[in-house]
């Protein structure tokens, strides 16, 4: 009589620690690939935002004939909800008020002013979106509006480098992405 042989049907230990190994080292190469698209996205609405910005400044200066003069706040950012830097320059945009003067027949040039993508209002982060006007006894017919970009975006190829409220502060140097509309003023 004759055996049968049993064939082994099935993987081994090895073959699916090598195929778990593979997957595991594929997944990590999409999720950073994924990170840097996400990146992109960011900058990309930071750009847009500014821009959007930069127009509602040019309606407020055809209303007012000029442009916010900012008193400053206790951080850049959006940090405080009621004494920020930014907090005062959104209510000049939205409400007409905060805006360093008082201003006539104001009419909305936004109805929110956007933030940073990655702006965490309970910390102070700095420089994430930026707007100078009028500091230093500078005149209120210029400005500064500038982002911190993650990656090396090819807008930076075209902005405002150099810099940015005082000679040698280096303020719109890659990678922050700055507009600067009759700067330096005086």
């Amino acid at each position: 009589m004759r055996q049968k042989k049993f064939q082994k049907t099935g993987f081994t230990l090895i073959e699916l620690l090598v195929v778990i190994a593979i997957i595991g080292l594929l997944a990590s190469i999409v999720l950073v690939s994924l990170n840097s698209v996400r990146a992109k996205a960011r900058d990309t609405k930071r750009i847009a935002e500014l821009r959007q910005i930069q127009i509602a400044l040019e309606m407020f200066y055809d209303q007012q004939g000029r442009y916010p003069q900012n008193q400053g706040g206790v951080c850049w950012d959006f940090c405080d909800p009621t004494t920020s830097h930014m907090r005062y320059f959104a209510n000049c945009l939205e409400k007409g008020t905060n805006c360093g003067f008082t201003t006539t027949n104001f009419q909305p040039v936004m109805t929110k002013v956007p933030s940073d993508p990655l702006d965490n209002p309970s910390v102070n982060q700095g420089f994430n979106f930026h707007y100078f006007t009028g500091w230093e006894g500078r005149g209120p017919e210029c400005y500064i509006l500038g982002a911190h970009l993650e990656t090396n975006h090819q807008v930076l190829n075209n902005d405002a480098d150099g810099d940015g409220r005082n000679p040698g502060d280096n303020l719109c140097a890659d990678p922050e992405y700055c507009i600067k509309v009759n700067w330096p003023c005086s």
